[in-house]
């Protein structure tokens, strides 16, 4: 379908066997009429699924594949959720344009994010989405399939995305003048994530909430309640710091006039949004602190992720001899597990923090003999 299928993804990290599944389809003009694209944030699926789009609509025109990656094509959209859902009145829009031929395109396509479309919602989707008009495709974009509806699922050819392999990204990071102890550091911390691991490389906000984490992560471990209470209030602030980034980056778009009413609310969405998202990365950040702390106990201090704070961190395991890190890791990842059930982060944070508390200390007193 277009000139030269590969160039489409030129540039894209990871994921040889999945983009060279959409070049087959794009050169032999076999596209399915529906595809999910699923796997961990920033790993490439967005970005994946509006280049597989614009080079759906050109239909092979150069000119028209540029416009369509800018954002300037008709026939190629993406619905960006209304706060956390999908609505059924966007959905509504969406059935109601998919079934009028192409402006100018050889096709029309929508990129929707099907892990928020609710059960009203994906019903009003499901009879176009099975049957859809005039060579429409569905570019729906997930974390994973077990977050999508069955139905709408069952609809879509299935995209497995997986995490990007941290010498890629560091490398790629390497490219874009990130010194190499920095780029490897940020694709550690990534953890498959492109996207995440820019963050780490652009945002002073988001490792001063790694710096936060890391003062948490051995400071609760002393000073009881308060020591719980400080580590929270330390995380929550570098959190809030990371929303009011997020906020002041949004309102900045508008320079040459002052942002509307609907503008500043929306900024405070994402700002909140951003907030809530950095409550959870501080948990995984937790996590992986505490799984550097196991493997320094195990003797194996060159697979620590945080190369950089290897020597404090095995100096904090000499102090607490005998703790299990790796329980304290697993504990962790149970809480992270409560975010989706809309629970408080602040919430699920104080809980988490006590509970990893217990874990380390009541493992630790218990592996001492009676006399020590």
């Amino acid at each position: 379908m277009t000139a030269d299928a590969t160039r489409t993804f030129d540039g894209i990290l990871g994921n040889a066997t999945a983009l060279r599944l959409l070049e087959t389809a794009l050169r032999t003009g076999t596209a399915s009429h529906a595809y999910l694209f699923f796997g961990q944030p920033g790993v490439g699926k967005r970005t994946v699924a509006r280049r597989f789009g614009a080079a759906l609509v050109a239909g092979g025109d150069g000119g028209a594949e540029d416009r369509a990656r800018r954002g300037l094509h008709p026939d190629l959209s993406e619905v960006e959720p209304e706060g956390r859902f999908t609505t059924i009145g966007q959905v509504r829009e969406v059935v109601r344009r998919a079934a009028s031929r192409p402006f100018e395109g050889a096709r029309r396509v929508f990129v929707l994010q099907a892990d928020t479309l609710n059960v009203q919602a994906a019903n009003a989707l499901l009879k176009t989405l099975e049957e859809p008009e005039g060579g429409t495709v569905f570019l729906l974009v997930a974390r994973s399939r077990e977050g999508v509806l069955p139905t709408v699922v069952s609809r879509a050819r299935p995209i497995r995305f997986d995490p990007v392999p941290a010498e890629e990204v560091a490398a790629f990071l390497a490219e874009r003048g990130l010194p190499e102890p920095d780029a490897r550091l940020a694709a550690t911390l990534g953890r498959g994530s492109v996207g995440l691991a820019l963050r780490y490389a652009e945002e002073g906000e988001l490792m001063g909430l790694r710096e936060a984490v890391f003062a948490a992560g051995f400071g609760l471990l002393s000073g009881g309640f308060e020591g719980r209470h400080r580590a929270a209030e330390g995380i929550l602030a570098r959190a809030e710091e990371v929303g009011a980034a997020r906020e002041r980056a949004y309102l900045a778009r508008f320079e040459e006039e002052a942002p509307d009413r609907r503008a500043r609310e929306s900024a405070k969405r994402l700002g909140r949004a951003a907030r809530d998202e950095a409550v959870a990365e501080a948990l995984e950040l937790l996590a992986l602190l505490y799984r550097d702390a196991a493997v320094v106990a195990a003797g194996a201090p060159e697979l620590v992720a945080n190369a950089d704070k290897a020597a404090q961190i095995g100096e904090r395991v000499a102090q607490h001899e005998g703790a299990d890190w790796a329980r304290a890791a697993r504990t962790l990842g149970e809480a992270r597990g409560g975010l989706a059930y809309n629970v408080q982060p602040e919430a699920i944070l104080e809980v988490a923090l006590s509970r990893t508390r217990r874990e380390i200390l009541g493992t630790h007193s218990k592996s001492r003999s009676p006399g020590s």
